[in-house]
């Protein structure tokens, strides 16, 4: 099955639903942010297919937020509850978070899930093993998921239905290729 094909049949199992579709997105949404590993750029695509472009985006926004929000609720439980996952919290790179002020780490969140290269689930675990507050953490999820849901949801849609938005789906990459090549850019000249 390729790419489009799952899309498609996403989509016509979130049709499935009827009035319904929108929760059963939103659940698909949430099992795919507590797995961690999973992408969800077929659902955004899916979303939109169903809903339309705006609609699609807005669902899987909200998806995504709901995702990263249970997320890291569960995830803090759990370390919570184990001896050996406490000891994580004593990694430098997260007394370097400790030590951050509260605006530095809204800040590193926001621009942590802007950022192409981390998946979402990676951020996800990482707030939960940090000292930051979920009022915080789900204002960064906002924010940051923003930018990169308008990209993905454009970019799956387009994909689809190629042959009629071929020039839009060219901008849209080149879109998220300079934003890509960016943080490549800065990580390089941050890096000694």
């Amino acid at each position: 099955m390729d790419w489009s094909d799952l899309v498609v049949t996403t989509a016509d199992w979130i049709r499935s639903w009827g009035v319904f579709a929108v929760i059963a997105s939103l659940l698909i949404n949430v099992l795919i942010s507590v797995a961690g590993v999973l992408p969800s750029l077929f659902l955004s695509a899916a979303n939109a297919v169903v809903f339309g472009l705006w609609g699609g985006f807005l669902i899987s926004l909200a998806g995504e937020i709901l995702g990263a929000a249970v997320s890291f609720v569960l995830y803090r439980w759990g370390i919570s509850r184990s001896d050996k996952l406490q000891k994580v919290r004593e990694a430098r790179w997260l007394k370097r978070i400790s030590d951050m002020s509260r605006g530095r780490r809204l800040l590193a969140l926001i621009l942590l899930r802007v950022n192409p290269l981390l998946p979402s689930g990676v951020v996800n675990v990482g707030a939960a093993f940090s000292p930051i507050a979920f009022a915080d953490f789900f204002l960064a999820t906002v924010i940051g998921k923003t930018p990169s849901l308008v990209m993905e949801t454009f970019i799956g849609h387009d994909l689809v239905f190629f042959s009629e938005n071929k020039y839009r789906l060219i901008i849209a990459v080149l879109l998220a290729a300079s934003v890509f090549l960016l943080f490549r850019w800065t990580e390089k000249k941050q890096s000694p």
